[in-house]
């Protein structure tokens, strides 16, 4: 079977409801206990599915996912469903593509590792050119030791087009505090069990065909990036994570970064711009508390009380700008746009969405490379806007080669990619740190007392700034290591 949902996280602080407040409709409860397998190594996992057994009413059913596809939101994923006895997995022919894989790690190697425990009242919904099945979970996940607790919205697809997903998540979000999901139960399990379900998530690797096409890979990178963004939202949202805020900020100026590196496939539609002004805005919000943090660590005690009543006033209006309507259907609307949207499937205007992911990201780090020859040239003499402009295009430089990097696995390749990112760091910490330096004075003025001097010496930004012109010569002298031909065996 292939499964389409849209999953829906409920937020921590929302009180209790019913299915008639969330769905206007009553549904039958059940009692689900389900049970994950895998090995200590997490063999199962790494080959690219979940394996579960699901009580019910006291029957077993063992269903094996397919886990290898990016997920955002809408969870597009192939499942195969048997019925068992036991509480073992039962791996024989039936057990679908991941059977011998799954064989090959030995069934008598397979521990459970995570159990959910919850209870599910579900119902189907029937639209005329659709059929949804909803179910409301609420219960916790157990793994290690460690509890979490589950409460949820899941509305998978029976028939008709993906689009009623959005539009009935759209009704729901009106009547009950909820945000996209990101992870499964699984995923969610995972990170509990590894003890990371507190730890803010940093880009994960993107792994990209050389078949795809520019909107394939377009569609996976920012499936990441939104990933990031989310899991790090709800932490900055429960605590007030320094690591959560500034994560959350990287991961949507790498959004905004795809949006503008993969610009020309979607140039005459208008949703693509009006992300980009909510994703700056909420970039915008996320670094009024990232600038205080930066500065904390480097202010003078007196300074120190103030600049924290600051970022509790930022971190105030941060939570209430997140849990408003905007930001929510920001998420929303971009999940089911990268999921659905009109440039996935119409005519480009340009050729470019066609045209092989390589030679996309060729063409962009040419680009790349000629903008920052020309806005860092001088650099030690660039005054602070200037060198902010150059800073930006090295990040923007700094995140496709985390995008594309997958595409150019020649070893010749390689040994350049790491002397490019080498010198590419050297530079980027240089431009950061020099940026650090103009926040303090500027920030400082506002939050301590008037005589307060700025902690660092001019020495330091003369030093900062040599630094960054090797840097910035170095990286112009790396290779390229996006020009390395491949070369094939055979």
């Amino acid at each position: 079977m292939r499964e389409i949902e849209l999953k829906l996280e409920v937020d921590p602080g929302a009180g209790p409801f019913s299915a008639t407040d969330v769905v206007g409709a009553r549904g039958k409860t059940v009692h689900l206990v389900t049970t994950y397998y895998d090995t200590t190594d997490a063999d199962v996992r790494r080959a690219g599915c979940s394996l579960r057994i699901r009580r019910e009413h006291g029957a077993r059913a063992q269903t094996i996912k397919g886990a290898r596809e990016p997920a955002s939101g809408l969870f597009t994923r192939t499942e195969w469903t048997r019925p068992v006895t036991g509480d073992r997995p039962v791996l024989d022919a039936t057990s679908g593509p991941f059977g011998p894989a799954l064989r090959a790690i030995g069934v008598n190697r397979l521990d459970p590792c995570i159990v959910t425990d919850f209870h599910r009242i579900r119902s189907l919904i029937d639209r005329g050119d659709g059929e949804i099945e909803w179910a409301i979970d609420e219960g916790e996940i157990r793994a290690s030791g460690h509890v979490a607790p589950l409460r949820e919205i899941e509305l998978e697809l029976k028939r008709g087009s993906p689009k009623i997903l959005f539009d009935v998540a759209r009704e729901i979000a009106g009547r009950v505090p909820v945000r996209i999901a990101v992870l499964s139960k699984s995923q969610r399990g995972y990170r509990l069990l590894g003890g990371s379900m507190s730890t803010p998530a940093h880009a994960e690797p993107i792994v990209l065909d050389r078949d795809d096409d520019a909107r394939e890979a377009f569609a996976a990178i920012a499936h990441s990036c939104l990933r990031q963004f989310r899991i790090n939202e709800t932490l900055l949202i429960e605590s007030g994570n320094v690591e959560a805020v500034h994560q959350a900020r990287v991961a949507l100026r790498r959004l905004r970064t795809a949006l503008w590196l993969f610009r020309s496939l979607f140039a005459d539609d208008p949703q693509a711009e009006a992300f980009e002004a909510d994703l700056r805005w909420l970039t915008g919000r996320l670094g009024e508390v990232r600038n205080v943090d930066v500065i904390v660590p480097h202010a003078r005690e007196a300074a120190v009380q103030r600049l924290q009543r600051a970022r509790e006033e930022a971190m105030a209006v941060l939570r209430t700008d997140l849990a408003s309507t905007r930001a929510r259907a920001t998420m929303l609307d971009l999940a089911e746009w990268l999921a659905i949207g009109a440039w996935r499937i119409r005519a480009p205007s340009s050729g470019n969405a066609t045209e092989s992911a390589t030679s996309f990201a060729h063409e962009a780090f040419r680009k790349l490379r000629k903008r920052l020859k020309r806005r860092g040239k001088g650099l030690a003499a660039l005054g602070p806007k200037e060198r902010h402009g150059a800073r930006i295009t090295v990040k923007k430089l700094r995140y496709a080669s985390d995008f594309f990097v997958s595409l150019f696995p020649a070893p010749e390749a390689t040994r350049r990619h790491e002397k490019f990112i080498a010198a590419l760091g050297v530079l980027q910490d240089s431009l950061g740190e020099l940026n650090d330096l103009e926040l303090e004075r500027r920030l400082l003025k506002h939050v301590s007392d008037p005589g307060e001097k700025r902690r660092r010496h001019r020495k330091h930004q003369r030093k900062l700034l040599r630094r960054a012109e090797r840097g910035y010569e170095q990286l112009l002298d790396a290779g390229k290591f996006w020009s390395v031909t491949p070369t094939f065996a055979g």
